[in-house]
């Protein structure tokens, strides 16, 4: 991986039109790469990210001005500050995407985040992976126990899916706890074994259909307890054994359902 060698070449030319647009406002400071081009850890798919520092004075200016100076940088198909006032997120007319950050004074600086954020519902975030695995696995009987049971009953089927990458986040908790490796970020293969990808890959497919909702559900459910319950000793947890009763409970009464042989 490296930078502008080994993404789109129409990056390098758009990013220097950048600078000759942006180079000729008084109101800009500076004007740099950012993101994986910046660190020499882009690919052929990576796209362009750009920093702008506004002078502090002319921060609010500048940034309210956005629409007048991208467009003389590059036409635009789509063009939003969707994230944050101060990202402007863009696709140019020849389909290459393009990311703006306008900041006021100074760049921020950001490092690799420690924390581990344990599903996409919650967005719980942790210091120590022990303490993200604890959380996942207490998440996943929750679940299982309440919107898994109430969203069949219902026949909320599309519904259900939504939380699907939720379910897939609990799961990739308790790989890092396997590995006890920090939370990825943009790339996760070099973080989750093959065998972990596999496991994953395994779940049977899932389509917003009463019985496919039940086998994916269950499966995803099985995985994370069944791999989570040996790490409980090496982090010093206590296996949470009254959720697990309760929870297979619910499933036999309420969808005549049997989960013992798993969950106990």
């Amino acid at each position: 991986m490296g930078g502008f060698d080994v993404i789109d070449p129409r990056f390098e030319a758009l990013y220097h039109r950048a600078l000759s647009v942006l180079e000729a406002d008084h109101r800009v400071a500076y004007i740099g790469l950012s993101g994986s081009v910046a660190r020499g850890t882009a690919d052929p798919w990576s796209d362009l990210d750009i920093e702008v520092v506004a002078h502090a004075e002319h921060h609010a200016s500048f940034l309210a001005d956005w629409p007048k100076w991208l467009s003389l940088i590059t036409p635009t198909v789509f063009a939003r500050t969707p994230l944050a006032p101060f990202i402007i997120n863009t696709v140019t007319i020849e389909g290459l995407t393009l990311d703006i950050a306008v900041w006021s004074g100074k760049a921020m600086e950001f490092s690799v985040s420690s924390h581990y954020t344990v599903g996409l519902l919650s967005g719980a975030r942790f210091d120590k992976v022990g303490d993200a695995l604890e959380y996942a696995v207490a998440e996943q009987l929750r679940g299982l126990a309440g919107p898994f049971v109430s969203l069949i009953q219902r026949e909320e089927h599309v519904r259900h899916l939504t939380g699907v990458p939720h379910l897939i986040g609990l799961i990739t908790t308790v790989f890092l706890a396997e590995t006890e490796l920090p939370q990825p970020a943009k790339h996760w293969n070099s973080t989750f074994t093959e065998e972990q990808r596999q496991a994953i890959a395994a779940l049977p497919p899932v389509r917003a259909m009463r019985d496919d909702v039940i086998a994916f559900g269950l499966a995803a459910a099985r995985l994370l307890v069944d791999r989570a319950r040996p790490l409980y000793p090496r982090f010093g947890l206590e296996w949470p054994a009254a959720l697990a009763a309760i929870t297979a409970a619910r499933l036999r009464s309420e969808l005549g359902i049997e989960t013992e042989e798993w969950l106990h």
